[in-house]
């Protein structure tokens, strides 16, 4: 925790209103907001939307469609290694090594998301409305 507060101190008050409003104005996840500018951590950029106003207390874990799930599967098992396929796919290499550890345990049905937003007909996050009142909770 010390570590990220150092962290968000070494970016100035510019450059985070930077981040922030390039994640609420575009439809980029926090991971592509990240790539695009070169900083912070998406740990860190999580943290800065989560004080936002504008945006506090609506982040929730995104819902990767399970066609991106089982992609990766595919991938991973044809050959590529899972940092390859995470970038391919637009996905945390965590979360690759976490469907694939799924797949080998229990087959397609493990990857079906456990998370109750998954009824909200399998949109990825990046095309979740954002902003207004009825903006879709996602990291």
């Amino acid at each position: 925790m010390e570590t990220e507060r150092k962290v968000s101190r070494m970016f100035s008050l510019e450059e985070r209103s930077r981040a922030v409003e390039l994640y609420l104005t575009t439809p980029m996840t926090t991971a592509q907001v990240v790539e695009c500018l070169g900083y912070p951590t998406r740990q860190c950029l999580e943290r800065w939307l989560a004080m936002d106003p504008r945006y506090a207390g609506r982040m929730a874990k995104p819902i990767i469609p399970l066609e991106t799930r089982r992609k990766a599967i595919e991938l991973v098992l044809g050959g590529m290694q899972q940092k390859q396929a995470a970038k391919q796919l637009g996905a945390g290499v965590g979360a690759v090594h976490n469907w694939v550890r799924a797949y080998r345990r229990g087959g397609m049905a493990a990857l079906r998301p456990r998370n109750q937003n998954a009824a909200q007909g399998g949109k990825s996050a990046s095309v979740r409305p954002r902003g207004g009142a009825d903006a879709g909770g996602r990291r």
